[in-house]
């Protein structure tokens, strides 16, 4: 299955679950975000990918410089594993991973929440690449992806289990909006895709096609 097909799968999940007046308060959140440009302020093809160590989910470093010694890189930024659609996302990969489509090695996965919420979707999901704790979202900043969530929408968030304070360790609700890089050897950004409608993302096919 398309990685889009899983999502609109979520998607319509969640229009006969939750109550009507929570899904109109996601759209107009939606709506107000993407209104606001977001995705110019991010890093594009040709520009340098800033260097970072982050630990993983199992307690390692991981620097990017050092993965590109050896490996293109796709870089994936996600919202934490209280996202269902960033679930996907990284289940997308695995499952790639599994048909031999790509490289563990090459994958990298990043999100503000702490290690141990990391930790715990890899162990769920079964995930064998790196997924790396970026606190504070000091990292995703640099690659021009963050924001801070409406205050409108903050108790919603935590009432469906989405409670970003513990999540993330910090009271600023900025999360990164959902992006993927292809990182080539050189440390020059060969691809990007970053969407504000976290609804939405690139399927491995076509980001493996541009490796």
């Amino acid at each position: 299955m398309k990685l889009q097909e899983k999502l609109q799968h979520i998607q319509h999940g969640m229009a006969q679950q939750m109550p009507e007046n929570i899904l109109t308060a996601f759209s107009q959140s939606l709506g107000e975000l993407m209104e606001q440009d977001l995705e110019a302020r991010a890093l594009n093809v040709g520009d340098i990918a800033p260097d970072f160590t982050l630990p993983s989910s199992d307690g390692k470093s991981v620097s990017l410089y050092e993965v590109l010694r050896n490996h293109n890189v796709i870089l994936s930024f996600f919202r934490g594993n209280w996202c269902p659609f960033c679930m996907a996302e990284l289940s997308h990969y695995q499952d790639a991973i599994n048909k031999k489509t790509v490289e563990s090695a090459k994958i990298i996965a990043i999100s503000p929440q702490r290690v141990e919420f990391n930790s715990a979707a890899t162990k769920e999901n079964g995930l064998n690449f790196n997924v790396l704790s970026d606190q504070g979202n000091k990292i995703a900043k640099q690659y021009g992806l963050v924001f801070t969530l409406q205050e409108s929408m903050r108790d919603t968030y935590k009432k469906l289990g989405a409670d970003l304070e513990m999540f993330n360790g910090d009271t600023t609700y900025q999360l990164p909006i959902p992006a993927t890089f292809i990182i080539g050897k050189d440390k020059k950004i060969t691809f990007a895709s970053v969407n504000t409608n976290y609804m939405e993302r690139t399927d491995i096919c076509d980001i493996t096609a541009k490796l």
